[in-house]
Parts: C-alpha cells; structure tokens; sequence
C-alpha cells in the first residue's frame, strides 16, 4: 500500500523489508529500492518489528492500520516510520505513532506523512478516534501533534495521552 505528498512517499512495511531491517542488513534495504543511511529502523522501530511482522503473517499482509516507513520521494531514503499499532478497536478507536531519523529531524516531515495517513484512515468508516501519546518532554512531538489538531486527553509522570476525534 503506498500514499504520496508533496515530497514524501508513504509504503506498509512487507516481510521482507521487515527481516532486512531486523537484520540492520542496509545492503537487503537497498535491494528492495530504498536508500538509507543506517538510522532507520531507530530503537523503538526496531524493537516493534516482531511485533509487526505477527501482525502481517496473522492478517496474511496489511490492511494498513499497522507500520509504514516514511521515503523522501526525491532520493527513495527511508527518513522515518509511521503507523498505527492495530485496527481500529470496537468503538473505532486507533492509535498512531511516528519518528523521523535524527539527521531529517525539523524538515516538517512527521508532519505531512501523519496528516496523510490520519487523512487515509479516516476515510475508513470504522475509524473513529485517532489517539496518541508522547513522552512529557518530546517537544517535536507535542509541537506536530498540536499542529496535526490532537487535543491534550490526560498525562501521566511519563507520557502525555492524545486524542483526535473524527468530525461527524
């Protein structure tokens, strides 16, 4: 599944660029036609990868509502990850989540790649709430997901918790 902006290209992770990445195998990541520079998957990414995999093998492949990577459409480098951590649950409720690699950090990246992807999954019908959370002192974060709309839901000593409900 691919989605594009201006300058961004958006694709659903696949088995096999999953195995590549959790192999931290950059030769394997450039086989499958993306350039990158050794920073993508970062540690959280990485760590979610068997998580994502599951995810695809259970759903015999993707239904979206799980990991994209985020691609410069100019240079095919993967700058960063984005998606959510499930389908939408029984009161339509989803939760995204996004990082750029530090060397493509303030370039309005997560930005444009969250705004499309909320865009996708809110033309599904069962999407009805997008949350998310962030750490309390992850500034960019806070900063994209003001900018995106997300209203503050509630915190906690570690994360601040964010909602984004669906116009009616």
């Amino acid at each position: 599944m691919k989605l594009q902006t201006n300058r961004l290209l958006l694709t659903t992770l696949d088995l096999d660029l999953i195995e590549a990445a959790a192999r931290r195998d950059t030769a394997a990541i450039e086989a499958l036609g993306y350039k990158t520079n050794g920073e993508w998957p970062g540690p959280d990414f990485f760590e979610a990868l068997p998580y994502f995999r599951e995810i695809l093998i259970k759903n015999n492949g993707t239904r979206g509502f799980d990991s994209w990577i985020i691609v410069e459409r100019e240079t095919k480098e993967i700058v960063g990850g984005i998606g959510f951590v499930g389908d939408p649950d029984q009161d339509g409720m989803i939760e995204i989540g996004f990082a750029t690699n530090e060397s493509h950090r303030r370039k309005g990246y997560c930005f444009e790649a969250a705004q499309k992807l909320m865009e996708w999954a809110l033309d599904h019908d069962e999407v009805q709430l997008i949350t998310a959370r962030c750490e309390l002192g992850n500034i960019g974060s806070k900063n994209v997901l003001l900018k995106l709309g997300f209203e503050m839901d509630h915190k906690d000593e570690e994360l601040i918790y964010w909602k984004y409900p669906k116009m009616k």
